[in-house]
């Protein structure tokens, strides 16, 4: 039998958070939650998920910041287990290149804008996280 997908979802709106752990968790997910950078960061490290959600604004230390320290900690540290991340932002940046820049820098493998649609949530979990288990 197969194992549910688990997932992070790390943001500082409660609303958000809520809606998206009892909305992925109808859907057959397993759920587990972050209320801050740091938080998102170490729980990341300490039980991997399969796929991360990750708010840009947080506070203490970004979404795109977290995302890129633990890229880098998938590719330095052998025991690390690697996973996709989704960056979720209600803030579209000034400029596709400055937009592009910061993904790149960010190493995240995707980036949906709030408010957003659960389908598209949830299909671009399970396509990416499917694309990083082969």
């Amino acid at each position: 039998m197969e194992r549910n997908l688990r997932v992070l979802v790390v943001d500082d709106e409660p609303d958000i958070l809520e809606t998206l752990e009892f909305s992925l968790s109808r859907r057959g997910f397993e759920v587990a939650t972050a209320i801050d950078g740091l938080e998102g960061l170490e729980k990341a490290k300490r039980m991997p998920p399969d796929f991360m959600i990750l708010d840009v604004m947080l506070p203490g230390c970004n979404g795109y910041e977290v995302s890129r320290m633990l890229k880098e900690w998938m590719d330095n540290d052998p025991q690390a287990t690697s996973f996709p991340i989704m960056l979720l932002t209600a803030r579209k940046v000034e400029s596709q290149d400055r937009e592009k820049f910061i993904a790149t820098w960010s190493r995240a493998d995707a980036c949906m804008y709030k408010p957003f649609e659960l389908d598209a949530v949830v299909n671009t979990i399970t396509e990416l996280a499917n694309q990083s288990a082969h």
